[in-house]
């Protein structure tokens, strides 16, 4: 454990799963139900707490609709966990005469709790219909094996994130009336990575030819 194996797997997942979201453009609709004008829906990283603090904050020039999104867990999970023996061999030059051995990046879920807030309950409801179609069962994140591997080509690797399919709803009904009303819901992901361990120079030989006898 004195040396680090940091490769930002974790800041790289998070990154993703809010650019997955993050293109949301919701409309203001007149009594006819017809589109008068068009808001981009503002994505920040920051637990709910801060961005109603903001809120109450002038100063911060803050404004609704925005969507808070924070890591409230990181826990290992037990039902990818393989062989600790296993691992991947990767080819270290165009001749096929050296490979690297790399051994089993640790699963991992990362829960990412996401908070809705508006001030109209149809930008609300846009915002929902806008990710739950999708999570259907669930999506999936694409990125790379960390570039410190060194590896010959890039190798792709695969997350799941699933939604926990419910969002509680909140309409600040306990505030007094100085405070402006806001509807908020705050619903939860789960993300399945990996955390890599360190990549160490473990380069193996090809094994071209066994000379063996059977009798």
């Amino acid at each position: 454990m004195k040396s680090r194996a940091f490769s930002f797997e974790i800041k790289n997942l998070v990154t993703q799963f809010v650019a997955a979201f993050d293109d949301v453009i919701i409309k203001r609709y007149n009594n006819q139900r017809q589109p008068q004008d068009q808001v981009q829906v503002k994505y920040v990283y920051s637990p709910k707490q801060r961005v109603l603090y903001d809120l109450a904050n002038q100063s911060q020039n803050i404004t609704l609709p925005i969507v808070a999104v924070s890591i409230s867990n990181v826990t290992r999970d037990n039902e990818r966990v393989f062989n600790k023996l296993s691992g991947f061999y990767n080819k270290k030059n165009q001749n096929n005469t050296t490979t690297s051995y790399y051994r089993t990046p640790v699963p991992i879920n990362i829960t990412v709790n996401m908070s809705i807030l508006t001030k109209f309950q149809s930008d609300f409801e846009q915002i929902v219909s806008n990710f739950i179609p999708y999570n259907d069962p669930y999506i999936v994140l694409s990125w790379s094996v960390p570039e410190n591997a060194d590896l010959t080509l890039p190798q792709e690797v695969r997350s799941e994130v699933l939604w926990d399919g419910d969002i509680k709803v909140d309409y600040n009904t306990d505030k007094d009336a100085k405070q402006k009303s806001r509807i908020i819901g705050d619903t939860t992901f789960t993300i399945k990575g990996w955390l890599f361990k360190e990549f160490k120079n473990n380069n193996v030989s090809n094994i071209f030819y066994v000379e063996n006898n059977f009798v």
